[in-house]
């Protein structure tokens, strides 16, 4: 197995757990002593999109990403495989979490300026994650919250490598906005993600889905839902001037035009609407 030459280059590495493989990656927890427990990943064969998913971290400071350790190399059987350590967060996702509940009301704030925070950073990089969802947010033990996984994301600086004549662009149904499955691709930008946090979000104080009820007979019904239903309003407690359930609403919008202008207003307006809560 691959992970013999990795110890026979790294000896001190212990095996913790074995992950199930994850598209082009075997996954493990490792301890090393450089770097503590840490997530090994090795990629069965690199290719272009799974270059920038890890540019995308390795390149940039991203507040509420995992960092990469070290990227490098080996070879086996004449074949050369790379693999990288990454910034183990000790926790579990948000989808385990939402099986117990859904969050307190300050639990979900923090999530809500997390998430507004990551994306406001993405956006001045040109960078869209095109797959905000509980699967992909990692609820550490200390409290934190924290955004993986960049296999899907857009880099808008550079070329697309999804070919435009695709009927469905790349997305999760249910937490992707419309123009991602409807695939307009002069409408993706920062205000997709707005929309993935707005559905994490109402899920996360409400304990439902805005759209999708789980009884839905097949994807096109799930992009249906989520195209045309109008999530319920409910109360929430402190929201006396319902400013926080208008915010989450607005990301929600169907219309990209009808969302928040940047991630970045979204979170001028989520700190604003923070002063006006009773809590």
């Amino acid at each position: 197995m691959l992970i013999g030459e990795l110890i026979k280059k790294y000896p001190s590495l212990k095996v913790i757990k074995t992950y199930p493989e994850s598209g082009q990656k075997w996954v493990y927890l490792v301890d090393t002593d450089a770097y503590g427990v840490v997530m090994l990943k090795i990629i069965k064969r690199m290719d272009e999109r799974i270059q920038r998913e890890i540019d995308i971290v390795n390149q940039n400071d991203i507040p509420g990403v995992p960092k990469i350790k070290e990227i490098s190399s080996f070879q086996h059987n004449g074949i050369e495989h790379h693999y990288l350590f990454e910034e183990y967060i000790d926790g579990e996702t948000l989808t385990d979490v939402f099986k117990r509940g859904p969050l307190n009301l300050q639990q979900s704030l923090k999530l809500f300026e997390g998430l507004l925070i990551v994306v406001a950073k993405l956006e001045s990089l040109g960078i869209v994650h095109r797959d905000i969802k509980p699967d992909n947010i990692i609820c550490a033990k200390n409290g934190s919250y924290c955004l993986i996984d960049f296999g899907i994301a857009r880099n808008l600086n550079l070329t697309s490598l999804t070919l435009t004549a695709v009927a469905v662009g790349p997305h999760t149904p249910g937490y992707g906005a419309p123009e991602l499955f409807q695939y307009n691709k002069t409408k993706i930008n920062s205000r997709a993600d707005l929309f993935s946090i707005g559905v994490v979000i109402y899920q996360a104080i409400f304990g439902k889905h805005p759209f999708i009820t789980g009884k839905e007979a097949d994807l096109n019904e799930v992009w249906y839902r989520t195209a045309t239903v109008t999530p319920q309003d409910y109360l929430i407690p402190g929201d006396t001037d319902s400013q926080l359930i208008g915010l989450i609403q607005t990301l929600m919008q169907k219309q990209v035009s009808k969302r928040p202008p940047s991630a970045q207003k979204a979170l001028e307006w989520y700190y604003t609407v923070l002063g006006t809560l009773s809590i």
